[in-house]
């Protein structure tokens, strides 16, 4: 349980720190407030296969529904807190940890590969919060 928790923290706490709004909100409504991926999809102007495949990413992770949902529904507003650290300017991102200028197809490699430490502080201070809040509910 713990390993699921770790893994759609670590997914969700990146997918905020370059500033995919679409996919954590499409993530929350799906498992949250359940509205279909079709619906997620036409409001925010993005395909529902993309939609699809996020919510996909943390099921797989969380080993079934139930559990990523209960997960997401803990995690969610912690993750909302976490400040962006990546800045789009037009096509490309400015890492403001670094102050370097990427493509935006390279901002999670970057900081998957940069910024390892600064991601796994969060990523270890919302897990201890998150799993005494399923241990102890």
């Amino acid at each position: 349980m713990e390993e699921a928790i770790t893994a759609i923290v670590r997914y969700l706490v990146i997918k905020k720190l370059i500033n995919d709004v679409v996919a954590l909100v499409a993530i929350k409504e799906y498992l949250i407030d359940g509205e279909s991926p079709s619906v997620i999809a036409f409001k925010y102007r993005t395909s529902k296969f993309k939609v699809r495949g996020h919510i996909q990413r943390v099921i797989d992770k969380a080993g079934n529904y139930r559990v990523a949902t209960k997960v997401v529904e803990v995690v969610y507003p912690h993750i909302a807190s976490i400040e962006p650290v990546m800045l789009r300017s037009g096509g490309r991102v400015l890492c403001m940890l670094c102050n370097t200028y990427l493509r935006a197809s390279d901002a999670e490699s970057h900081l998957r590969k940069k910024h390892k430490e600064f991601i796994n502080n969060i990523i270890r201070n919302i897990t201890n919060i998150v799993i005494s809040r399923v241990r102890n509910p």
